[in-house]
């Protein structure tokens, strides 16, 4: 096997512009079925990627007020154990807010929130300094929010002031909470700031950023039908302190609010399987998720990708028949050579190993060429081209499809006819001076 690997690398290199010729017929090949992929491919994970910015990944979840039971912490790990079994990339996150009275150099009303390490994920939130609290920390911690920065520390504070900062927390009368940066009773208790989070993008209760016209054109139709969800200004307006649940055994167990990150792509059936899931364990909840990807954007991105696959098979099948007759013709060409080597001892099993090592070692060659070439010509279309939502990727599983068919095409169109010809007599071939 070495000996034949080794002629057919010694034939390829002792005719380079045959082997130049093959070969780029292979690049072209493999470039059509791979610089379309890239640029699909690509499109479509940075629509995913920007889809927080309309909500369209999100699905939040609150307690019909009319239900017999609300949902609560239990409910929320069962339906998180059941959406990780249908999206392993999703995230849940209970939360329950308090009223807080924030007294820093600014006296403001704000909340508390008792939530759970997937809230930064389940929201899509970013941190300006430090990280999102760890739950089982010698000191209790906790994040705040950008708004709170200033009235915290005043208008010359900065969020990097805050971290490791001791913040204490005291229940009051009437269900509110006190959080100051000093103790303020026997009964507050302190928690380390670990980390500030930006201020959350606005997203109402149906999951639109409130940024966006359209969101508001949608709630100006559902307050004419009288429809409209209540708002949760302790979701959005930056000036909440977010706790672990577990570090404060007084709270319930009742959540007020479950938000769900997601695949925008399947938001429909998450939430058909969020809905099922929780009324099977008796619950009524009130879902609310933005269909606007499911509704427009998805079925247009997919559609592009079966075009892509109509696409790829359409070269795959015309690079393989040129690239066979290529193949075959220069087989024709070299029938006296495999007689002359007949002639010299050559076995069949020799012929047939040379030829398709030949065929192997170019279409290796070309499908490697073809791959750089055609995410190189999708980066110079984006280039000269720019779009937020236009992008390339590589796209690793069509690299791999094409790479096996015009591996396996050109080895058979090799090695096939020079073991059929191996077959004639020796003389004969050389006879014919080809």
């Amino acid at each position: 096997m070495l000996s034949a690997l080794y002629g057919a690398l010694s034939e390829l290199l002792r005719h380079p512009v045959r082997t130049l010729l093959i070969c780029q017929g292979i690049l072209w090949s493999v470039t059509l079925m791979v610089a379309p992929a890239a640029i699909l491919e690509g499109s479509r994970t940075a629509a995913i990627e920007r889809s927080s910015e309309l909500g369209t990944d999100r699905i939040q979840i609150e307690s019909d007020a009319g239900a017999d039971r609300s949902i609560d912490t239990e409910d929320v790990k069962d339906l998180r154990e059941k959406l990780l079994e249908a999206d392993p990339d999703s995230f849940v996150s209970g939360i329950s807010a308090a009223d807080a009275l924030i007294n820093g150099e600014k006296k403001m009303r704000g909340w508390v929130l008792y939530s759970d390490s997937e809230e930064l994920s389940a929201r899509s939130m970013k941190m300006l300094a430090g990280r999102w609290f760890r739950s089982g920390s010698d000191l209790a911690e906790v994040v705040v929010e950008e708004n709170l920065v200033e009235v915290l520390l005043g208008s010359t504070g900065q969020a990097e002031g805050l971290i490791g900062k001791e913040l204490w927390i005291s229940p009051q009368r009437f269900g509110f909470v006190r959080v100051d940066l000093q103790s303020s009773s026997e009964s507050s208790a302190p928690f380390i700031v670990s980390g500030v989070v930006a201020k959350p993008k606005g997203i109402d209760p149906l999951g639109f950023d409130k940024d966006h016209t359209f969101s508001d054109m949608v709630e100006g139709v559902l307050k004419m039908l009288g429809v409209a969800p209540d708002s949760a200004p302790w979701l959005d307006e930056g000036l909440s302190v977010h706790i672990d649940r577990n570090t404060s055994p007084e709270i319930d167990r009742e959540v007020d609010w479950t938000v769900v990150s997601t695949n925008p792509s399947r938001i429909t059936e998450m939430g058909a399987l969020v809905e099922e899931s929780l009324i099977r364990r008796g619950c009524s909840p009130l879902i609310y998720s933005n269909a606007a990807w499911a509704v427009l954007a998805s079925p247009e991105l997919d559609g592009y990708l079966v075009l892509h696959d109509v696409f790829f098979l359409i070269s795959a099948l015309t690079g393989l028949v040129v690239l066979a007759n290529l193949l075959l013709l220069t087989g024709r060409r070299r029938r006296a050579e495999v007689g002359l080597r007949r002639a010299e001892g050559a076995t069949r099993i020799d012929i047939f190993s040379q030829f398709f090592f030949e065929g192997l070692l170019i279409a290796l060659l070309g499908a490697l060429l073809g791959a750089v070439v055609g995410v190189g010509l999708a980066e110079f279309r984006v280039l000269i081209g720019p779009s937020e939502l236009l992008e390339v990727v590589w796209p690793w599983w069509t690299i791999m499809k094409s790479a096996l068919l015009v591996t396996a095409g050109a080895a058979l169109a090799s090695a096939g006819p020079a073991w059929t010809v191996s077959g004639v007599d020796p003389a004969l071939l050389l006879s014919e001076r080809r």
